[in-house]
């Protein structure tokens, strides 16, 4: 059997901005891609005492250019979820530089406007969580559901071809609750990976937990509502947290690059943080099994970013490289 042709990187033209942005929103309306909002440190660096800002701006990528539009987001926001559907771009929950947020809108790019459309708000405010697009259902998992609050074991479904009916609870999966963790959709499947919750030592004292666990949930429909089933897979094998959407790469495979891994999160000074573990990760749904492909060497490795399918190619949109340190880069693979 011939194998696939190998991964192709390159870079895609950068955003107008000499910084980055963690934690865009993103999407594609009827061939133009939307990056909107997201958060960095625009005058010190975090351990120089920093203070994060939140962003409304939205750019449009269209005819191999990028444009800051005059259109805004209703508020700064970033963290949050979106998803293409119908040429809609659908922007779910998030946060502000205050508060977590349950509005749930989508975007739609036409005769060069924005039109904006709401959808059923969220069951509550969330954050920090993971979101797929399943056939017409727009799953939400995990997260947080305020500034303060611990991570969560959740998951929402809305129907989007009955959207009137909001938003319904799903079982959520067996496993920890959690913020950040990695998804994506194979087939009929979609896959929640990894992510982090607060895990206590022996003496009793908080640490980052960088979960290796692998869940696939089917959806079916009974009796009027939408019901999860899931299966817990071969776990990750380095874990991984704030990767964004898992791409579904080839035919048979799903990629995993960037994401805090279970070694880089214990390290201790930013200043000289190593950057993002480089690491490129094959799974493989039909026989779950993992496969270690190599290093990037080519382009940094990041986190809270989001990853959408453009044209025939996946594209890594800015997000951060280090602690505090974002990149106005967009990295395309095919």
């Amino acid at each position: 059997m011939a194998q696939p042709a190998p991964l192709t990187w390159s870079a895609f033209p950068s955003l107008p901005d000499s910084r980055g942005f963690a934690a865009m929103y993103a999407g594609v309306s009827h061939g133009t891609l939307l990056a909107m909002g997201g958060a960095n440190f625009p005058d010190k660096f975090p351990w120089e005492g920093g203070a994060k800002k939140w962003y409304d701006h939205i750019y449009a990528f269209s005819d191999g250019k990028w444009q800051l539009l005059t259109e805004k987001l209703p508020q700064a926001a970033g963290y949050g979820v979106t998803v293409s559907y119908k040429d809609q771009v659908i922007l779910v929950g998030g946060c502000t530089s205050g508060d977590h947020l349950s509005s749930v809108f989508s975007y739609e790019w036409i005769n060069n406007k924005l039109i904006k459309k709401d959808l059923p708000p969220l069951p509550e405010p969330l954050a920090y969580m993971a979101g797929n697009l399943l056939g017409d259902c727009l799953v939400i998992m995990g997260g947080t559901n305020s500034p303060t609050s611990s991570p969560l074991a959740r998951a929402f479904l809305l129907d989007l071809s009955k959207s009137d009916r909001g938003w319904q609870s799903l079982n959520a999966w067996p496993g920890p609750e959690r913020t950040l963790p990695a998804s994506g959709v194979f087939g009929d499947r979609i896959f929640l990976m990894g992510g982090e919750t607060t895990g206590l030592n022996a003496f009793g004292e908080k640490f980052r937990n960088i979960l290796l666990d692998n869940y696939e949930m089917k959806l079916n429909y009974a009796d009027g509502k939408w019901n999860a089933a899931w299966k817990k897979m071969a776990p990750i094998p380095r874990g991984v947290s704030a990767a964004g959407t898992l791409p579904q790469i080839r035919p048979d495979r799903m990629l995993v690059w960037g994401g805090v891994d279970a070694v880089t999160a214990r390290y201790r000074t930013p200043q000289t943080h190593p950057g993002i573990g480089r690491s490129m990760l094959y799974y493989y749904p039909g026989n779950d099994t993992w496969e270690y492909i190599s290093d990037q060497q080519d382009f940094p490795a990041r986190v809270t970013l989001a990853v959408v399918p453009y044209q025939s190619s996946w594209l890594y949109i800015s997000g951060e490289i280090k602690p505090g340190i974002r990149t106005p880069t967009i990295v395309e693979v095919r």
